[in-house]
């Protein structure tokens, strides 16, 4: 279940939405079984109601019948005994009275007891004729005077008198009372009366039929007096299925109530309201079931059609053809997809009629090798992968690829092929121009007349051209996957397997795509120059490594006869250059000359003024610019020598702090202030620290004199800036506010014997351009804008790394 919160929707999966249609369609179906089990209770309620309303009318009409005959009956018995009124009833015989009120006994049943009595209530004969308990047997009107008042109240109205009475043993009966009168002039008087006794229970079982009030219980009322019931408990009588029926006679009104018995009731009626409920349900359940089940068939057809119209689409965006086949001669096609016209031309209608079999277009060079394949397959019940050429509709050649298996028919007992076959022209070709290309490089690499080694991410040795062979005295069968570290010297084969795991993981190139000069290692030993370069590139998801190796020592030998040439003619220039330095000497060494007769006449005044304390550090300047001269001369005796210049590994800020020291006491005498800007400190030179020092104290001096000639109107400092470039070199940069140069002086400013000071020999700023150069930098010129000049020279920066690192060091 998902809630969209853009539309208030709540959206079902489909299993849920079955569930809840099923849960809906059992409840509306549970309201409609209800419905129809209530309209059924209703109509068997009402057809109960029916019958016990007939049962109760039919009871009515019998006992008012049978109640009619009986004072029928009584009446005539009477009126046969009204002519001898005049005469004692005692003159009437016994016998006939027996005789008479016998037989009226049996002709109706159900008198107990049959009476004459006379006016003054008095019983004269009685039917049977018993001993005196018989007539004593019934609490008779006779005996009652509650019975006896509402008798003679009855009879002197006229009319006969029903009333119930009890026998002596409880039972109950009917007295029935029929008056006799004597006719005076001016009224009736009784003379006699006959009266019954009618035992209910015999006279209700007699009258009425058994089967009236097997299913239901009779209750019958005079004048709302309930006289007889069959017997059951009135409070197990439920009200609302009492049916009633009543008559009038004798002025007394009889209510007949019939009600259904519990039993019945239980056994009819609610037995079958409760299996019409238990149905009902089971009813709701399986409508539920049924319409879960439907549905759960419609969503599984939309989802069979669904999948199957995902799998047709799928199928038919296949570079290729799926099928199914028979086992049999040439593999009849029993399915095909649609992408088998698109790989051989023929229609998948053509396919599946067998009108083509698919063995038919199989290349004939290949048949037999396709069968034998599918056939070891089919035994070994494995999947089969094969390569094999077929023929077109067009009669073109295909190169094809096919996977399968065979699979156990659901109606025979036949293996069928299925599988899938797709078009490899392509990737052939590619394939057949790799291997061309593959032994066009390897005769090109095995041409060429430096060795060509490719290693793995793993430093292991992959290929090896002929020339590596002969470089390195190794056959590429003995080389072959070995580590690379083998070509190497020890020192550098220890640390091979460090340099490329760290490569690999940071990419921090060293010599990937640059040439570099190593040395190598041949299978006797032998360690030798080479000069290297190594690309990279990717194989699938693998790194390879292709490097480039050429043997130098023959070049090795001809620099060094070079370098010892060049070196001769270095030192002739030299010389021929001390010319033009022998004028320089006397600015050169004069400099440190009149800093000692500055510091040594401060000196005399300090001894003067008697400040003796400060004469230690007056002398150590004295020192320093002693040595500074010597350091002069000692520098122009090595510039006569042959050979390399003395050079160390200095601190580049160690080295301007030096300078600036130097040339501290001369800026004081001009007011200037030196300011230094170092990038780093840790920036170190391989320099002549003499020279290079000697070219930053003689471009501060010409600062200063150029500030000094204007009198530093445009500012007193000197800026002297220390920076590294990214191209490995440090920028030395002095900037002042001075005078600055004249067009016509930058063209030869490095020139000898040029300069713009009237005193100057001009061969600073030479000496200074010749000593960069000779450390490999640069000094150049550029106006300081709005006023002075700057002057910077580059030196390159130590390199602290191996600078004979292996090949393949990153």
């Amino acid at each position: 279940m998902k809630f969209d919160s853009k539309n208030k929707l709540i959206s079902f999966s489909p299993q849920l939405a079955i569930l809840w249609y099923s849960i809906i369609a059992s409840v509306l179906s549970a309201g409609l079984i209800t419905f129809v089990v209530l309209y059924i209770e209703s109509q068997e309620q009402a057809h109960i109601d029916r019958v016990t309303q007939s049962v109760a009318n039919g009871v009515k009409t019998l006992l008012e019948k049978d109640i009619r005959k009986q004072i029928t009956s009584l009446s005539e018995l009477a009126h046969l005994y009204a002519a001898p009124l005049s005469t004692s009833p005692s003159q009437i015989a016994d016998d006939d009275w027996a005789m008479i009120s016998h037989a009226l006994s049996d002709t109706d049943y159900g008198y107990q007891v049959i009476t004459w009595f006379d006016k003054a209530y008095k019983i004269r004969k009685i039917t049977p004729v018993k001993t005196k308990q018989s007539t004593s047997d019934f609490d008779v009107a006779l005996r009652s005077p509650v019975h006896l008042s509402a008798i003679k109240e009855k009879i002197n109205s006229g009319a006969g008198l029903i009333i119930a009475v009890n026998s002596n043993q409880g039972d109950l009966g009917l007295g029935i009372f029929i008056p006799i009168y004597k006719n005076t002039k001016t009224s009736q008087e009784l003379e006699l009366g006959i009266g019954s006794i009618l035992l209910l229970n015999t006279y209700i079982n007699k009258v009425l039929p058994s089967y009236l009030l097997v299913e239901h219980q009779l209750t019958i009322f005079i004048d709302d007096k309930k006289i007889y019931s069959d017997g059951t408990d009135d409070s197990m009588i439920d009200s609302t299925w009492n049916k009633q029926a009543s008559f009038e006679f004798l002025e007394q009104t009889w209510r007949i109530e019939m009600a259904p018995e519990s039993e019945f009731l239980s056994q009819t009626h609610f037995r079958m309201m409760k299996t019409l409920m238990l149905l009902g349900v089971l009813l709701s359940v399986f409508f539920g079931l049924a319409v879960c089940s439907a549905l759960f068939a419609v969503n599984q057809a939309n989802k069979i059609r669904c999948d199957r119209k995902k799998m047709k689409q799928l199928l038919n965006n296949l570079p290729g053809m799926a099928y199914q086949a028979l086992n049999k001669t040439n593999w009849p096609m029993i399915f095909v997809s649609d992408g088998c016209e698109k790989l051989t031309g023929y229609t998948k209608l053509e396919f599946e009629q067998y009108n083509i079999l698919w063995g038919s277009i199989i290349h004939p060079d290949d048949y037999e090798r396709v069968c034998q394949t599918i056939n070891n397959a089919i035994k070994l019940k494995n999947v089969f992968e094969i390569e094999y050429r077929i023929l077109t509709k067009e009669k073109s050649i295909k190169f094809v690829w096919e996977k399968g298996e065979s699979i156990s028919s659901s109606h025979t007992n036949d293996f069928i092929l299925e599988g899938f076959i797709t078009d490899i022209t392509s990737i052939k070709q590619v394939e057949f121009d790799l291997i061309d290309s593959d032994a066009f490089s390897n005769t090109i690499v095995n041409s060429v007349v430096e060795a060509v080694i490719t290693i793995d991410q793993r430093g292991m040795i992959k290929s090896f051209n002929d020339a590596a062979q002969k470089m390195f005295g190794y056959t590429f069968d003995e080389i072959k996957d070995q580590a690379i570290k083998i070509l190497m010297p020890k020192y550098y084969n220890d640390k091979h397997d460090d340099y490329l795991s760290h490569y690999i993981k940071t990419n921090q190139i060293h010599i990937i795509g640059t040439g570099r000069e190593l040395v190598a290692q041949r299978k006797d030993g032998e360690v030798f120059p080479i000069h290297i370069s190594v690309s990279e590139f990717k194989n699938h998801e693998n790194r390879m490594f292709v490097g480039v190796i050429r043997d130098i020592t023959q070049q090795r030998a001809s620099q060094e006869q070079r370098r010892l040439h060049t070196e001769q003619l270095a030192h002739a220039d030299r010389l021929n250059s001390l010319g033009e330095m022998a004028a320089g000497m006397a600015h050169e060494i004069n400099q440190p000359l009149t800093a000692i007769s500055l510091y040594s006449q401060t000196a005399k005044n300090f001894c003067k003024n008697n400040q003796f304390e400060k004469l230690p550090s007056i002398f150590e300047k004295i020192s320093q610019h002693s040595r500074r001269a010597g350091a002069v001369l000692e520098s122009v005796q090595i510039m006569t020598r042959q050979g390399e210049r003395l050079k160390e590994v200095v601190n580049c800020k160690l080295l301007i702090d030096e300078v600036i020291k130097l040339a501290e006491l001369e800026a004081r005498l001009y007011d200037i202030k030196i300011v230094p800007i170092v990038a780093n400190k840790n920036i170190k030179l391989v320099v002549d620290r003499v020279q290079i020092q000697q070219v930053i104290l003689n471009l501060l001096r010409n600062a200063m004199e150029a500030m000094q000639s204007i009198g530093c109107k445009n500012g007193s400092t000197i800026t002297l800036t220390e920076s590294l470039k990214t191209d490995g070199f440090i920028e030395i940069t002095i900037a002042d506010t001075g005078c600055g140069l004249a067009e016509k002086m930058i063209e030869k400013l490095f020139t000898p014997f040029s300069s713009t000071k009237n005193n100057g020999t001009g061969i600073g700023l030479s000496i200074s351009k010749r000593i960069i150069e000779e450390h490999n930098g640069q000094i150049n010129f550029i106006p300081n804008k709005p006023s002075g000049a700057i002057f910077l020279f580059t030196l390159p920066v130590h390199d602290e790394g191996n600078l004979d690192d292996k090949f393949n060091d990153k």
